[in-house]
């Protein structure tokens, strides 16, 4: 059963809520943090933060820092207000549903971005091949150019590979 964190520190302005979360002496590489659009989980075994946000927050404007002993995280608000309280209040039901929403919702977009990286990748790999593929085609051409053109010298007379004779030849 882990450690429910209660020395927590909030603040707010009408577009932001700031939170700071004392990780209680553990490593930044230790923490696990969950942040959508309601809800806020930090989790460092054994102790865990967990809030159900009183109104939704853009994700993607949101950020998280962790250094010196605490993860701080500004939320920005989607709409302009003063919040009442910082978490919903709501029984254990409702909060393991909500839950159940968030993480499967979470899941999802890391599947999504994983699958966006992977396709990137790949992507990129295929340009890098196509790339490789057009110089050497190039360079096979290159050789093929001054091959033939050795077999042209092969073919003329000493006197005609003589830049002498040519010059006397030109005259």
């Amino acid at each position: 059963m882990p450690v429910i964190v209660t020395d927590f520190t909030w603040t707010q302005t009408e577009d932001a809520v700031r939170v700071h979360v004392p990780l209680k002496g553990a490593r930044a590489c230790k923490v696990d943090i969950i942040s959508t659009d309601r809800y806020l989980k930090v989790h460092f075994p054994p102790f865990l933060f967990e809030a159900f946000l009183y109104r939704p927050v853009d994700e993607n404007r949101s950020s998280a820092k962790i250094g010196n002993g605490v993860a701080v995280f500004t939320l920005m608000k989607t709409s302009r207000e003063t919040w009442e309280q910082l978490m919903m209040s709501c029984d254990k039901e409702t909060k393991q549903q909500l839950r159940e929403e968030v993480l499967l919702k979470h899941q999802q977009k890391l599947s999504s971005q994983s699958r966006s990286k992977a396709e990137k990748q790949q992507a990129e790999k295929k340009y890098l091949l196509e790339t490789m593929m057009k110089w050497l085609k190039n360079q096979a051409e290159a050789r093929r150019s001054r091959s033939s053109g050795a077999e042209d010298l092969q073919e003329l007379s000493e006197n005609e590979k003589n830049p002498e004779w040519l010059k006397d030849k030109g005259e």
